[in-house]
């Protein structure tokens, strides 16, 4: 095994190391490859913001109070129609 990984390990193991799962001597490796490969390193900012990204997603849109307040009016309007 190498000291150093390739893009191509970093990359195939870089959920294991966000995690903290692999052994330390794989761990360092990939911190140093981390340090040295602003590509990898990239992957890992965006791997990092995933769990952001999926909550905000979930999230309810906001809507503003007037939408709101409209699409309210439009809604008791029709129920009022004979």
């Amino acid at each position: 095994m190498k000291l150093l990984p390739t893009c191509h390990d970093v990359q195939t193991e870089l959920t294991e190391y966000a995690e903290g799962s692999l052994p330390l001597s794989r761990r360092i490796g990939i911190w140093i490859h981390l340090l040295l490969c602003r590509v990898c390193a990239g992957f890992l900012r965006g791997l990092e913001a995933l769990p952001g990204f999926a909550k905000a997603s979930l999230a309810p849109p906001p809507t503003a109070p007037e939408v709101a307040a409209e699409a309210l009016a439009r809604v008791q309007a029709t129920l009022r129609k004979p």
